[in-house]
């Protein structure tokens, strides 16, 4: 796949193939690394046989920082050392047994199948446009912001809104098939709620017969 990158958007976790994504891919571990003064060929050499075993950027600077059991590699690198020898040197401990490269820390893809990844990962994340209304679906629409706009502009018709959403609560409550009660009704619960007559005590008030009767 034949896409120029800006070494600052290379993806980490590409594999390079072409000698333009090599070089790319050399441009941006330098800029990840802060190797400025890195010598770009001679990092090439180093570097170009691990990216033909699967390696990425990413696995690289991995590499850098820690051997294949997790141990750090040591302090980094000062400005007296060669970029592409530091590089070498840290790589010598992902060799198994000095036979064969280790498998890479990070694991890594090929451009196309990142450039596939990035495109569905745009496509899921991007707003999706919203259908157009029907001409009854944009009427509704206007009628519902010309009440909301008259509500804001009226008290009286904001008190009368709320009176009746409150009523509407109120009438959530009823018992289906039964009417509201009354205030009728409930002066007469209260006249058929009868309350014992207790003498009251002259000395301290109290209800004569109450007391005892509790005990």
């Amino acid at each position: 796949m034949r896409v120029r990158l800006d070494p600052r958007q290379w993806p980490g976790r590409v594999i390079p193939e072409t000698d333009t994504e090599i070089d790319t891919a050399v441009e941006a571990f330098c800029l990840r690394a802060n190797w400025t003064d890195a010598n770009r060929a001679a990092l090439r050499r180093v570097a170009e046989p691990w990216f033909a075993e699967g390696w990425c950027v990413d696995a690289l600077l991995a590499a850098v920082d820690r051997r294949p059991d997790g141990t750090k590699q040591g302090s980094p690198r000062n400005r007296d050392q060669v970029a592409h020898d530091f590089l070498r040197a840290r790589l010598r401990s992902w060799w198994e047994g000095g036979a064969r490269r280790a498998r890479p820390p990070v694991p890594g893809m090929t451009l196309g199948a990142w450039w596939r990844i990035n495109r569905r990962n745009t496509r899921l994340t991007q707003p999706k446009q919203a259908r157009p209304l029907s001409a009854a679906g944009t009427l509704a629409r206007e009628q519902s912001r010309e009440r909301v706009r008259a509500r804001l502009k009226d008290p009286v018709e904001r008190s009368r809104e709320l009176a009746r959403r409150r009523q509407e609560v109120l009438d959530s409550l009823l018992v289906p098939g039964l009417a509201p009660p009354t205030f009728e009704d409930s002066k007469r619960l209260l006249a058929e709620i009868q309350v014992p007559a207790h003498p009251v005590c002259s000395r301290c008030g109290c209800r004569q017969g109450v007391l005892p009767s509790a005990a």
